[in-house]
């Protein structure tokens, strides 16, 4: 009925009302309702001419309407072809390179083959630019190409450019002048994708242009290479904020979205970051594209017992795929809402199913039974199961952790029973990751239960083998020794760490740790008349950990030291260091840091010091020139995420105590170029703190001795 033309409807009328007058006006409607849709079929649309109809054409190669047309002639994704290079893409938006752009003007009446009086030039950049139309249902026309200009396109029956040329009634088109350009189309919620983020994670010297100056391309490049953990925790804070953070995309954005969400989703799993991430997944378009993000997103709901928003995935997934996965989940859905009759029911028709997996089903029936389930082979555990033994109240092992991606890290911490060693592990990773403070982390340590561990072959244990499990048992063996002499152990246990790289992760524990012990009148009397050599390396950690903090230093016998540490620390961030102090903790090496920060001395005479003899000459690391040039070249132009990205990538792989003093004061000049005056600062201390820790680790001699 909707093709039908005037006359066969009117004939059609009038038959009917010669046969019965009591159907003219219901007919009459009918026709109406068919010239109304013959107008939405074939009135003239802003988008591109589409050509007459072949009615002898099948369903599938008839389009009945506009959508229709552009789906079966152009890419579904609206995507633009990838540019091959930076100079392809400053030469499409090049004047000089770019003609007048000849489209030819849409017909106000039926189709008609395109003449070049119809032919109407508009602007380059105008052309290619993306502008959503104001309703999110609508879609926008997208230009896609890969060479430098557009002249005289034609464009064919079904909606595409005429790359070759033939029968182009404007002008010739050859292969070698965009010859890939396809017209696509894009929705409104996908030019959006790329813009979804985090509003507000807490740095204020962040505003919605960090993006400003970098391509989109050139952003995915450096999310990729820059996807690493950093020696700079305040570096990798910013970094993490910098990708979470909702902004303004870089430019071509919309050209590369989907990449550019990828590069951004991958960077934050990369380092645990599942809080944030989980922000950003929830925003994702429903689409097969973005399926097994969305399978992670219901693990991370049910990993931290967020019931509902999990269980709301999994309802919506069910009636669409027959994935045991998401039925696995329903089963666990049911159970956690309370409707063990609709688990019970659900699990057997996996079962049914032929599904094969009896550690499953096992927890399965000590969840809905209160039965214990046989034993669970650790390795063989997935993310379902983790969700079951959680819900059973089953210890988790620290081998069930294994096969948790790094997006989980976060998430992992949320599980309310781990073992007591996945604990201790899965806190010292999110600690080392900048997830939790020290004061949290201290708290999950002591709660995982009384330590019954010798101290001294805790701290024997340690220095052989340091990793994640060691560091804890080590430090939650002195935390529970209640002894006065149990302080002598914390100065070697410092040291251990300091040589395996983790002495900024675990210094402040330990300070925290002495700071508590000085409760104690008996410990604290022993402080302070020290006849051990213990009270000033003590305090010399206390310094470092939290310099502010002098009047505990000042109940430290032989505490000059870390005082000195304290002032010079304290010098930095009130934009002065002293001299002396400088000659005292031997740290001349340090002048270009501390000139960066603005906290230089140009009082000094410097003739005077290099006359002075058995001045120590070091050798340091130097960063990548290259890599370092463009951090700073970044920072000039003002492109702020290009900026902290690259200095992210630059500082992965050497600790800071190593790296040339000169190179990282051009990082500190760097950050305080893009307004980042605060991350600079706190940058500058770590540095600090690195060659301090270097020394206070020299001041504790190896063997029994502390």
């Amino acid at each position: 009925m909707t093709n039908c033309k005037n006359k066969l409807c009117s004939s059609l009328c009038v038959a009917v009302a010669l046969a019965r007058l009591s159907f003219i006006t219901s007919v009459l409607l009918i026709c109406t309702m068919s010239v109304s849709a013959r107008a939405q079929q074939n009135a003239p649309v802003n988008l591109l001419t589409i050509a007459p109809i072949d009615e002898n054409y099948s369903s599938l190669n008839n389009p009945k309407n506009i959508d229709q047309a552009i789906e079966k002639a152009l890419e579904t994704d609206g995507s633009i072809t990838k540019l091959k290079n930076k100079e392809q893409r400053d030469e499409i938006i090049n004047p000089a390179r770019m003609d007048d752009v000849i489209i030819y003007k849409l017909q106000e009446g039926p189709p008609t083959a395109p003449s070049s009086k119809d032919a109407v030039t508009v602007d380059a950049k105008s052309l290619l630019r993306e502008t959503p139309k104001n309703s999110s249902n609508e879609t926008t026309p997208v230009i896609a190409a890969d060479g430098p200009a557009i002249q005289n396109a034609e464009i064919d029956s079904i909606g595409n450019f005429d790359a070759g040329g033939s029968n182009n009634a404007g002008g010739t088109m050859t292969n070698e002048i965009y010859g890939s350009a396809k017209i696509g189309r894009r929705k409104i919620s996908d030019v959006g994708l790329a813009a979804i983020g985090i509003g507000d994670i807490g740095n204020d010297q962040l505003d919605s242009l960090i993006w400003r100056g970098t391509s989109a391309r050139d952003a995915i490049f450096l999310l990729q290479q820059g996807a690493l953990g950093s020696q700079s925790p305040a570096i990798m804070r910013l970094a993490y904020e910098v990708v979470a953070r909702q902004s303004v995309p870089p430019s071509g954005a919309n050209n590369v979205a989907t990449d550019l969400v990828e590069a951004r989703l991958a960077f934050l799993a990369n380092g645990g970051r599942s809080k944030d991430l989980a922000l950003l997944v929830a925003q994702l378009p429903k689409s097969e594209k973005w399926a097994s993000w969305r399978r992670w997103l219901t693990e991370h709901y049910l990993m931290i017992r967020d019931d509902s928003a999990a269980c709301d995935i999994v309802a919506s997934e069910i009636t669409q795929t027959l994935e045991p996965f998401w039925h696995k989940s329903n089963v666990i859905c049911q159970a956690v809402q309370g409707n063990l009759g609709g688990a019970r029911f659900a699990a057997d028709i996996l079962a049914a199913n032929g599904v094969d997996d009896p550690a499953f089903f096992g927890l399965v029936d000590e969840v809905l039974n209160n039965k214990p389930a046989v034993e669970v082979d650790a390795t063989s555990l997935n993310s379902a199961h983790i969700v079951l033994m959680d819900v059973a109240n089953r210890a988790i092992p620290l081998e069930g952790l294994s096969v948790l991606p790094n997006q989980m890290a976060e998430t992992v911490m949320k599980l309310k029973f781990l073992g007591p060693d996945a604990r201790m592990v899965s806190t010292f990773d999110g600690l080392n990751r900048g997830l939790i403070s020290h004061q949290q982390a201290g708290k999950l340590w002591r709660n995982v239960g009384p330590s019954k561990d010798d101290p001294q072959i805790a701290l024997a244990r340690l220095g052989a083998n340091s990793n994640a499990l060691t560091t804890a048992l080590a430090w939650r063996a002195i935390d529970a020794d209640k002894r006065p002499e149990r302080l002598l152990m914390v100065p070697k246990a410092v040291k251990a760490e300091i040589v395996a790289g983790n002495g900024a992760v675990m210094l402040p524990l330990y300070a925290e740790l002495v700071r508590n012990a000085l409760t104690d009148e008996a410990v604290a009397a022993s402080i302070r008349f020290d006849d051990l050599d213990v009270a000033p390396k003590l305090a010399f950690m206390l310094a470092i950990s939290q310099p502010s903090d002098t009047m505990t230093l000042s109940t430290f016998g032989r505490n000059v030291d870390a005082l000195q540490v304290a002032e010079l620390l304290s010098g930095i961030n009130h934009g002065k260091v002293d001299p002396d102090t400088v000659s005292a903790l031997e740290v001349w090496h340090l002048m270009p840091v501390f000139d960066a920060v603005g906290a230089g001395n140009d009082e000094i005479n410097w003739l005077d010091l290099v006359k002075q003899e058995g001045r120590p000459q070091r050798s340091f690391v130097n960063l990548s020139p290259v890599l370092l040039k463009a951090v700073t070249s970044a920072a000039e132009n003002h492109h702020v995420a290009e900026t902290v990205l690259l200095t992210n990538w630059l500082l992965h792989d050497v600790s800071l105590d190593k790296l040339n003093p000169a190179d990282l004061a051009s990082v500190i000049k760097a950050l305080d170029q893009i307004g980042q005056s605060e991350t600079a600062k706190a940058f500058a201390q770590e540095v600090v703190k690195a060659h301090l820790m270097q020394l206070l680790a020299k001041k504790v001699p190896n063997g029994t001795q502390s």
